[in-house]
Protein backbone atom coordinates (compact mmCIF):
# COMPACT_ATOMS: atom_id res chain seq x y z
CA UNK A 1 0.00 0.00 0.00
CA UNK A 2 3.05 2.46 0.75
CA UNK A 3 4.42 2.08 -2.56
CA UNK A 4 1.27 2.76 -4.21
CA UNK A 5 0.79 6.03 -1.83
CA UNK A 6 4.31 6.97 -3.03
CA UNK A 7 3.90 6.02 -6.40
CA UNK A 8 0.79 9.14 -6.53
CA UNK A 9 2.41 11.24 -4.42
CA UNK A 10 5.36 11.28 -7.02
CA UNK A 11 3.00 11.72 -9.93
CA UNK A 12 1.34 14.18 -8.48
CA UNK A 13 4.83 16.25 -7.46
CA UNK A 14 5.65 15.85 -11.08
CA UNK A 15 2.30 17.27 -12.24
CA UNK A 16 2.64 19.89 -10.18
CA UNK A 17 6.63 20.85 -11.23
CA UNK A 18 5.69 20.68 -14.88
CA UNK A 19 1.94 22.24 -14.61
CA UNK A 20 1.89 24.12 -11.13
CA UNK A 21 -0.52 23.64 -8.09
CA UNK A 22 -3.97 23.35 -10.47
CA UNK A 23 -2.61 20.33 -11.96
CA UNK A 24 -3.59 17.62 -8.96
CA UNK A 25 -6.59 19.21 -8.06
CA UNK A 26 -8.93 16.64 -10.39
CA UNK A 27 -7.30 13.69 -8.11
CA UNK A 28 -10.59 12.86 -7.37
CA UNK A 29 -10.17 9.89 -9.86
CA UNK A 30 -9.14 6.58 -8.02
CA UNK A 31 -6.30 5.77 -10.03
CA UNK A 32 -2.84 7.50 -10.46
CA UNK A 33 -3.54 8.46 -14.28
CA UNK A 34 -6.69 10.96 -13.00
CA UNK A 35 -4.92 13.94 -12.93
CA UNK A 36 -3.95 13.28 -16.45
CA UNK A 37 -7.10 11.95 -17.79
CA UNK A 38 -9.34 14.30 -16.75
CA UNK A 39 -6.97 17.47 -16.62
CA UNK A 40 -5.97 16.91 -20.30
CA UNK A 41 -9.70 17.85 -21.66
CA UNK A 42 -9.21 21.51 -20.80
CA UNK A 43 -10.08 23.62 -23.28
CA UNK A 44 -12.70 20.68 -25.28
CA UNK A 45 -15.55 22.11 -27.42
CA UNK A 46 -18.70 20.42 -27.04
CA UNK A 47 -21.79 21.51 -29.30
CA UNK A 48 -25.30 20.74 -30.97
CA UNK A 49 -27.33 23.01 -32.64
CA UNK A 50 -30.57 22.49 -32.97
CA UNK A 51 -31.47 19.36 -30.67
CA UNK A 52 -35.15 18.89 -30.46
CA UNK A 53 -36.52 18.63 -26.89
CA UNK A 54 -39.89 17.88 -26.22
CA UNK A 55 -41.80 20.95 -28.27
CA UNK A 56 -38.75 23.27 -28.10
CA UNK A 57 -35.34 23.62 -30.38
CA UNK A 58 -32.30 24.15 -28.32
CA UNK A 59 -28.75 24.77 -29.03
CA UNK A 60 -25.84 24.69 -26.83
CA UNK A 61 -22.49 24.71 -26.60
CA UNK A 62 -19.83 23.97 -23.12
CA UNK A 63 -15.83 24.42 -22.71
CA UNK A 64 -14.65 21.63 -20.42
CA UNK A 65 -12.44 23.32 -17.95
CA UNK A 66 -9.95 20.51 -17.19
CA UNK A 67 -9.40 20.84 -13.49
CA UNK A 68 -9.70 24.55 -13.56
CA UNK A 69 -12.15 26.96 -12.16
CA UNK A 70 -14.19 29.10 -14.76
CA UNK A 71 -12.18 31.67 -16.56
CA UNK A 72 -12.28 35.43 -15.39
CA UNK A 73 -13.63 36.61 -18.32
CA UNK A 74 -16.40 34.86 -20.02
CA UNK A 75 -17.60 35.20 -23.08
CA UNK A 76 -20.25 38.04 -23.87
CA UNK A 77 -23.22 37.95 -25.56
CA UNK A 78 -27.09 38.23 -25.24
CA UNK A 79 -29.22 38.01 -21.76
CA UNK A 80 -31.03 35.15 -20.32
CA UNK A 81 -34.51 36.02 -22.46
CA UNK A 82 -33.06 37.89 -25.36
CA UNK A 83 -34.11 36.53 -28.46
CA UNK A 84 -31.74 34.00 -30.46
CA UNK A 85 -31.54 31.04 -32.84
CA UNK A 86 -28.31 29.52 -31.72
CA UNK A 87 -26.22 29.40 -28.57
CA UNK A 88 -23.11 31.89 -30.08
CA UNK A 89 -25.71 34.60 -29.42
CA UNK A 90 -25.97 34.28 -25.99
CA UNK A 91 -23.68 34.97 -22.92
CA UNK A 92 -21.01 32.43 -21.76
CA UNK A 93 -21.91 31.15 -18.42
CA UNK A 94 -20.02 29.36 -15.30
CA UNK A 95 -21.02 25.79 -14.30
CA UNK A 96 -20.30 23.62 -11.27
CA UNK A 97 -19.46 20.15 -12.45
CA UNK A 98 -21.93 18.22 -9.56
CA UNK A 99 -20.24 16.63 -6.36
CA UNK A 100 -16.82 16.77 -8.53
CA UNK A 101 -14.09 19.27 -8.50
CA UNK A 102 -13.60 21.02 -11.65
CA UNK A 103 -16.13 23.63 -13.74
CA UNK A 104 -16.97 24.35 -17.12
CA UNK A 105 -18.43 27.20 -19.13
CA UNK A 106 -22.07 27.29 -21.25
CA UNK A 107 -24.17 29.17 -23.36
CA UNK A 108 -28.22 27.71 -24.92
CA UNK A 109 -30.60 28.78 -27.03
CA UNK A 110 -33.57 27.01 -25.37
CA UNK A 111 -36.90 27.74 -27.99
CA UNK A 112 -35.62 30.78 -29.21
CA UNK A 113 -34.64 32.86 -25.88
CA UNK A 114 -31.00 32.28 -24.14
CA UNK A 115 -31.11 30.46 -21.19
CA UNK A 116 -29.87 31.83 -17.79
CA UNK A 117 -27.52 29.88 -16.21
CA UNK A 118 -28.96 27.26 -14.54
CA UNK A 119 -30.75 26.18 -17.61
CA UNK A 120 -27.86 26.47 -19.29
CA UNK A 121 -25.30 24.21 -17.31
CA UNK A 122 -28.42 22.10 -16.97
CA UNK A 123 -28.49 21.66 -20.60
CA UNK A 124 -24.99 20.90 -20.88
CA UNK A 125 -24.93 18.96 -18.38
CA UNK A 126 -27.82 16.65 -19.80
CA UNK A 127 -26.29 16.55 -23.44
CA UNK A 128 -22.43 16.15 -22.24
CA UNK A 129 -22.08 14.96 -18.93
CA UNK A 130 -20.30 12.19 -18.81
CA UNK A 131 -17.71 13.96 -20.80
CA UNK A 132 -17.94 17.48 -19.23
CA UNK A 133 -17.49 16.31 -15.50
CA UNK A 134 -16.54 12.59 -15.94
CA UNK A 135 -18.46 9.15 -14.66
Amino acid sequence: MIPAVARVALVCLLWVLGFGPAACRCADRPDPGGPELACEQKGTVYLADKVRVGSRDVSVRAVHGGCSACPQLLAKGAAAGDPCTLHRVCAENCCACPGRRGAFTASACNGGECATQAVACQSALERFGSELCGS
